[in-house]
C-alpha cells in the first residue's frame, strides 16, 4: 500500500506516528505510584487524528522532527485531558472498551489526572517557544469548555438553532483541529497564505467530523459507536438531527412533548428514529457534511502537490465516510 492509499486506520504505521505513542507512554505518567495507572486512557489507542493533522501539515517543509513530535503528542494529550474530563461530567462507564477513569478510580482522581495531562501538554508546547501554537490551544481549550458549559446548559431547550449547534461545534471540534492543522504549518514555516488554507482546511474538517459523529448518535449501532443510540438526545443534547425535526410542523409538537417531558422510552425513542429517515433529514445531514468536506478539500487543494496533500484529502474522505 502506497502513502497515496493510505487511509486513517493506516496512519499508526508512520514513523511519526510512532514516536508519538513512544512519546505518549513515557509523559502520560508521572513519577508517582497513581498517574501509571490512569495511563492507559492516553495509550489504550484512539484514531489519533489530531497529531496526524500536526504531522501531516508539518511535512510540507523540512521541520525539526523532535518539536514536530512534541507539538503533535501535546495536542492528543490535551484531546485525552478533555475526554477525560467529559468522561466525569456524563459519568461514562467505559471509554475504547476499557473502563474510564471515573469509573474506576473516581470522579476526584479523574479531574485532578485530566489537569495532569494539560499539564504535561502545555510543558510540550512551552519547550520549543513556539508563543502562537501555544496561544492558538490554550484558545482551543477555553472555547472547548464554553462550547460545553453552553450547551450543557441548554440542555432539553427546543429553541435551540441551526446557528447554536454550529456555534457549540466551532469551540467543541472546529477550532481545535484548525489549530492542530496551524500548529503543523508553523514548526515548519509554511508561509503566511498557505497557514490560512490549512488552518481553514480544518475549520471546515472539524464541522464535518462533529457533525457526523452527532449524526451517528441517531443511526450508528451500540457496537460502532460505543454507546447507546440515541445517548445525547436522552441525556437532552439536541444535535442538528433532532433540530431538523423540529422544523418539520407534522413532527414537532410530539418530538418537543418527548424532550421537554424527559420521556425517553423505547416506543418515543423508535417514533424519532423513524421520523428522521422518512422525513430524509438524516440523508440531508449526510449530505451537509459532504458538502462540509468538499470545502475542506478544496482549501488543501491549494497547496503544493505533495504527498502529504492527499494524505489529507483522504482523511477528509474518510471523515464522513467512518462507523465510529
Amino acid at each position: 500500500m502506497t502513502v497515496y492509499q493510505m487511509p486513517l486506520r493506516e496512519l499508526q504505521s508512520l514513523g511519526e506516528l510512532k514516536q508519538v505513542e513512544a512519546r505518549l507512554r513515557e509523559i502520560c505518567r508521572g513519577d508517582d505510584q497513581w498517574t501509571p495507572l490512569f495511563s492507559s486512557t492516553v495509550t489504550g489507542g484512539g484514531k489519533r487524528l489530531r497529531p496526524a493533522l500536526v504531522i501531516l501539515c508539518g511535512s510540507f517543509l523540512p521541520a525539526p522532527k523532535s518539536e514536530l513530535i512534541d507539538v503533535a503528542t501535546a495536542v492528543e494529550l490535551i484531546h485525552a485531558a478533555s475526554l477525560v474530563h467529559d468522561d466525569v461530567i456524563d459519568h461514562a462507564s467505559s471509554r475504547r472498551g476499557r473502563p474510564t477513569v471515573s469509573a474506576q478510580w473516581g470522579e476526584h482522581q479523574a479531574v485532578l489526572y485530566g489537569d495532569f495531562l494539560f499539564a504535561r501538554s502545555f510543558s510540550l508546547l512551552t519547550k520549543h517557544g513556539h508563543s502562537g501554537i501555544l496561544g492558538n490551544m490554550t484558545r482551543a481549550i477555553s472555547l472547548m469548555c464554553e462550547g460545553e458549559i453552553e450547551q450543557f446548559a441548554r440542555r432539553y431547550d427546543c429553541s435551540i438553532t441551526e446557528a447554536d449547534y454550529m456555534s457549540y461545534i466551532h469551540k467543541k471540534t472546529a477550532f481545535f483541529l484548525s489549530a492542530c492543522c496551524l500548529a503543523g504549518a508553523e514548526v515548519c514555516g509554511l508561509p503566511h497564505v498557505q497557514r490560512k488554507l490549512l488552518a481553514a482546511f480544518g475549520l471546515q474538517l472539524g464541522y464535518a467530523f462533529q457533525i457526523t459523529d452527532d449524526l451517528l448518535d441517531y443511526c450508528g449501532s451500540a457496537d460502532q459507536t460505543g454507546k447507546p443510540v440515541l445517548h445525547d438526545l436522552a441525556e437532552g443534547y439536541l444535535t442538528l438531527p433532532v433540530i431538523k425535526l423540529l422544523e418539520q410542523p407534522q413532527y414537532r409538537v410530539r418530538v418537543q412533548d418527548i424532550i421537554t417531558q424527559q420521556d425517553f422510552g423505547a416506543e418515543n425513542l423508535a417514533y424519532i428514529q423513524n421520523a428522521l429517515e422518512v422525513s430524509g433529514i438524516l440523508v440531508d445531514i449526510r449530505r451537509k457534511a459532504r458538502a462540509t468536506v468538499a470545502r475542506a478539500k478544496q482549501n488543501v487543494g491549494k497547496l503544493p502537490s505533495k504527498p502529504q496533500r492527499v494524505i489529507l484529502s483522504r482523511l477528509a474522505d474518510y471523515i464522513t465516510q467512518r462507523s465510529r
